[in-house]
């Protein structure tokens, strides 16, 4: 069970989280995070997870050149689990948009997130941060589903 106290402070950890992004401010993001122990980040776009300060910091640098324009926001209210007095998972849905430099056209998406946050001296702050979207076949679906002309079912 989570108490109500520390509920509050990771939903701030979370919206801390979301202005970051808006604002490209990587240093921001990386306050967010317990640096007492080398990261988990796996992002929907990374090849590979990201697992130390060096790969972490360097996919946020590149991302800063890459991005022009970012829109994050959380979708529904987190589900907190507690998994040991100082370890708590977070599943979320996230929706992100963004403007690549060189192109006009935006794009974006959604994605599954499940975090885990570690207390720390400092209050809780991000340990593991792993991004996970719908299957080819899911999303296509979701796609098409999205596609159908209002009220085509009613009027059959």
């Amino acid at each position: 069970m989570i108490d109500a106290a520390d509920r509050l402070e990771i939903l701030k950890l979370l919206s801390e989280l979301e202005q970051a992004w808006r604002a490209l401010d990587f240093a921001r993001v990386r306050t967010l995070w317990d640096n007492s122990a080398e990261p988990i980040y796996f992002a929907e776009e990374a090849p590979q997870p990201l697992l130390d300060w060096k790969q972490l910091q360097d996919y946020w640098d590149f991302t800063g050149t890459l991005i022009e324009k970012m829109g994050m926001q959380i979708l529904d209210e987190p589900q907190l689990r507690a998994l040991a007095p100082d370890l708590v998972s977070a599943v979320y849905r996230m929706h992100w948009d963004a403007v690549i430099r060189g192109d006009a056209r935006p794009m974006g998406g959604d994605n599954r997130v499940c975090a885990t946050f570690r207390r720390t001296g400092k209050g809780w702050r991000f340990a593991q941060y792993v991004e996970s979207p719908l299957a080819p076949i899911a999303y296509m679906r979701l796609l098409y589903e999205r596609a159908t002309t209002p009220g085509f079912v009613a009027g059959r």
